[in-house]
């Protein structure tokens, strides 16, 4: 068993453009050509976004020219839906069961595959440290040997009762041999905590994250989905500057972090 007390977040996927198929459209609407119409440039994210945008009003080769005053004036007029073409995906790990249960109550724009308790045996599991406690330095020395003592309990307990749940239930009772172990992992992890450890792959489009990262990453926040949301944020903006680049972080005074943006809830 490993105590974690940081999360790790890893860009996986990201939205790519056939570019084949652009000039084809382009040719057949008889509109001027890339890089004429797009003016995205080797930026596909941006791309995918103005192609979207101008096919509402055939603008191709028309209106603004410079790319970033293109996007900026999408989110300042709020036109989000043309961000939802853009997706990224993200393996998330080293986070507990408590952000999880809070990061899937965001379902639009959003997909999830989250380890299985009913598959996966959690016999030697990992547990995450509420940062509170990771981050608290002097003084939470007996908050940690009460979480630890908590931990210890519960891994016991499942270990426990996966045990005494073999020996009471039938192999004759069920199909599978698989059938089996998901009913016996499925009652014994009722004893384990939000603190366990879990691993989940992530998938949004930008209107959505942008929406996540500027609900999640603010003060009122659980601190923990609140890093993870500032994390996703410094790699999106790296990744794609001009679709995340407006929003700002800062820290509070207790030293945890926010981010806001310039253009709210696009």
């Amino acid at each position: 068993m490993a105590l974690i007390n940081e999360p790790t977040v890893r860009l996986v996927s990201r939205t790519h453009v056939d570019w084949d198929a652009v000039a084809a459209f382009l040719d057949d609407e008889d509109v001027p050509p890339v890089p004429e119409s797009i003016r995205a440039g080797e930026d596909e994210a941006a791309a995918v976004i103005e192609i979207s945008a101008r096919i509402c009003y055939m603008s191709y080769g028309k209106g603004r020219k410079d790319i970033a005053d293109f996007v900026t004036n999408l989110l300042s007029k709020g036109d989000g839906s043309v961000f939802e073409h853009v997706n990224y995906g993200f393996m998330v790990t080293g986070v507990s069961r408590a952000l999880t249960h809070e990061l899937v109550r965001h379902r639009a724009g959003f997909a999830y595959s989250q380890r299985s308790q009913r598959f996966v045996n959690e016999s030697d599991a990992d547990f995450v440290v509420p940062p509170a406690i990771a981050e608290g330095g002097a003084g939470t020395e007996k908050a940690r040997e009460l979480l630890e003592s908590a931990i210890e309990q519960s891994q016991n307990s499942y270990k426990a009762l996966v045990s005494e749940l073999y020996k009471v239930l039938p192999e004759e009772d069920f199909e599978a041999t698989t059938d089996r172990r998901k009913a016996v992992r499925q009652a014994a992890r009722a004893v384990l905590p939000n603190a366990t450890e879990t691993k989940i792959f992530v998938t949004a489009n930008v209107r959505a994250l942008r929406h996540f990262i500027e609900m999640r990453g603010a003060a009122f926040a659980d601190w923990e989905i609140r890093k993870v949301a500032l994390m996703m944020l410094r790699i999106l903006q790296e990744e794609a500057p001009l679709l995340f680049g407006d929003f700002t972080i800062s820290k509070l005074p207790d030293g945890t972090e926010i981010a806001a943006p310039i253009h709210s809830k696009v």
